[in-house]
């Protein structure tokens, strides 16, 4: 799946993304300021080659807004890295390259590229930590099925957990999907 530089054109760098959010805001900005990454976190990944990261995302969506400006502090901080944000409901198509199981359009998909355009790996929705902890909540129900109060609850359990160590978490996992690929130690 490669990358053609129109596409690429098509996505919002994080100030023009930044911008137009229209929901959670204030938690955007939190994020970026207190990113979670560390110093040695960016040592890491000033050791593999430089990428774009492509991320499809909403932001309605706890996973994304929790997240993404993380990666957006990231490529502020590394020399020759890229990244692009793409509203997920206004590239549909481009969603369909990344569902998840097959089937599902989990956000945020961050997806890795190297300088030919040439997809290396990508990553979508949480991490297995908060996967289990939303599982928890969820008890066998699907989010859909929930009444308005539980969803509310289910929101709480990711945005309270996101805080806690989930922002962490989901970092990390991508940091060593990284490291697998690229065969970098940390």
């Amino acid at each position: 799946m490669n990358l053609s530089p129109e596409l690429w054109s098509e996505g919002l760098e994080y100030a023009a993304y930044r911008a137009q959010v229209s929901r959670n805001q204030e938690t955007f900005d939190e994020v970026y300021d207190s990113p979670a990454f560390t110093a040695g976190d960016l040592a890491f990944l000033r050791q593999l080659p430089q990428l774009k990261i492509l991320c499809l995302g909403e932001d309605w969506c706890a996973d994304v807004y929790q997240t993404l400006p993380t990666w957006a502090r990231v490529v502020d901080e590394l020399s020759g890295w890229s990244f692009r944000v793409f509203p997920r409901d206004q590239h549909l198509e481009l969603m369909e390259r990344f569902l998840w199981r097959g089937y599902a359009q989990r956000i945020p998909v961050y997806a890795f590229y190297d300088q030919r355009n040439v997809l290396q790996l990508w990553w979508s929705g949480r991490s297995r930590v908060a996967q289990a902890e939303l599982d928890g909540y969820l008890d066998g129900r699907k989010f859909a099925d929930l009444n308005e109060g539980e969803k509310n609850g289910a929101r709480r359990v990711l945005n309270d957990g996101y805080r806690r160590e989930f922002r962490r978490a989901n970092f990390e996992e991508i940091l060593m999907l990284l490291g697998s690929f690229f065969h970098a130690g940390r």
